[in-house]
């Protein structure tokens, strides 16, 4: 006999902040890459320690990001344009549940190789919002997620790629959001 595991045991349970940032969620709807972009584009990029202060990553992670080609070329700017943040996001919001090279293989195929298919900005905001909106209640995620896509704009193999991957993104963000709160409440134990 096959036990049955209710997902939605804490109706409150909610992401707390912006996946991959340390930035709380507020009173935001949706666009989580749209509280960020206006930071990135008066500054002109975001300088490495901005990053560091958003993400909470330490420097030389993301240096190493770059180097493995995950995030992109920097092209001897010592600031991250918008697809490179959004990139940065993601990895580090799905790297508690997710290996790197899967990471960047989704980023791959959503995005393209030249970056040409979705928009990585549009891919973060559409997996934060996902993330959001899906909680624990994972069973309704490919339907919450399908109610997300059904005004999407930007073309049909757009539209599926995205409908393959965000399922996957949300799965392994959700996750790593409780491995970390568990962890809190294993150190809170010490």
């Amino acid at each position: 006999m096959e036990a049955s595991i209710n997902w939605n045991i804490e109706k409150n349970w909610a992401i707390e902040n912006i996946p991959g940032t340390t930035l709380l969620y507020t009173d935001m709807n949706s666009q989580a890459f749209s509280y960020i972009l206006p930071l990135i584009r008066a500054a002109g990029g975001l300088s490495l320690s901005q990053i560091c202060t958003i993400t909470g990553l330490e420097g030389s992670t993301i240096q190493n990001w770059v180097k493995r080609g995950w995030v992109g070329d920097m092209k001897r700017s010592k600031k991250y344009n918008e697809r490179q943040v959004a990139r940065i996001l993601i990895l580090n919001a799905l790297r508690g549940s997710l290996q790197l090279d899967s990471i960047a293989h989704l980023l791959t195929y959503t995005s393209g190789v030249d970056g040409d298919l979705v928009n990585e900005g549009d891919l973060f905001s559409f997996m934060c919002d996902a993330a959001k909106n899906v909680g624990l209640n994972i069973t309704n995620a490919e339907a919450i997620i399908e109610q997300l896509l059904a005004d999407y704009t930007g073309g049909e193999e757009r539209k599926n790629r995205l409908s393959k991957t965000l399922p996957i993104m949300v799965y392994a963000c959700v996750c790593a959001d409780l491995q970390q709160t568990a962890n809190l409440r294993l150190m809170e134990l010490v």
